[in-house]
């Protein structure tokens, strides 16, 4: 077992690092991978109009890196945009980083149709229109 856990800490070196966008000192992130990029891109403009700017990570293998790991500690809250029933992403997050659950939002889609942009903006507006998560991005 110990040879496996170092072949698997090894191959986290090697698979390509995550995309990182924005400052990274902002208070909310959203983490998103694969086909799903372009909406996400597309929504952080449409946020952003409204005033609501987020981190963006994007990984882009597994095991996860350690800049996926920072990403998780900076931030208060953080979104992530699934496109499967079962929330797949948001699972390895909390069960091969140690991030805290409760920062974590996921925003679904699974209709067998591509990501639009609109539930992203839609998923995010939700979460914050509820007063006892909005006070925690907001302090």
């Amino acid at each position: 077992m110990d040879r496996l856990k170092r072949k698997f800490a090894t191959a986290a070196g090697l698979v390509p690092r995550a995309i990182v966008s924005g400052p990274g000192n902002r208070p909310a992130g959203i983490i998103a991978v694969g086909s799903s990029d372009s909406a996400v891109e597309e929504a952080l403009d449409l946020l952003a109009e409204q005033g609501i700017e987020l981190d963006y990570l994007r990984p882009r293998g597994f095991p996860f890196g350690e800049e996926v790991e920072r990403f998780l500690a900076s931030h208060e809250l953080i979104y992530v945009v699934e496109q499967n029933r079962d929330a797949q992403l948001r699972a390895l997050l909390t069960l091969e980083t140690k991030v805290d659950k409760e920062k974590l939002r996921s925003i679904l889609h699974y209709d067998g149709l591509s990501l639009p942009a609109s539930v992203i903006v839609e998923g995010v507006l939700a979460e914050r229109a509820l007063p006892e998560r909005r006070a925690k991005v907001s302090g």
